[in-house]
């Protein structure tokens, strides 16, 4: 008999496309906790921290691609460089998120 007392986190989506995704999880102990799925990369956001892409998000039409035309995305610990037919799709995610 397995007597595991805690739930499972309730998800919702927030945005997604063909190849990208962002949803959220309440943790049952309250906490908020943001995914955001690019690809193979998931990355997890607390409250803050997902604050903070919200604002990259607002300011997406201003990002540029560096010499070799990739766009980069930088987190704490991973970077996510997009070609441009990604790019394209990252910004749809990124204007369905911030409706």
């Amino acid at each position: 008999m397995n007597n595991n007392n805690h739930s499972e986190p309730k998800t919702e989506t927030i945005a997604e496309t063909d190849n990208f995704q962002a949803w959220l999880a309440e943790e049952p102990d309250g906490e908020t906790t943001y995914y955001l799925q690019v690809g193979r990369a998931t990355i997890n956001f607390f409250q803050e921290e997902w604050d903070q892409f919200l604002e990259l998000v607002r300011d997406v039409d201003g990002i540029k691609p560096d010499d070799e035309q990739l766009y980069r995305l930088e987190f704490d610990n991973v970077d996510v460089w997009l070609d441009e037919e990604d790019w394209i799709e990252f910004k749809n995610l990124a204007r369905e998120i911030s409706k």
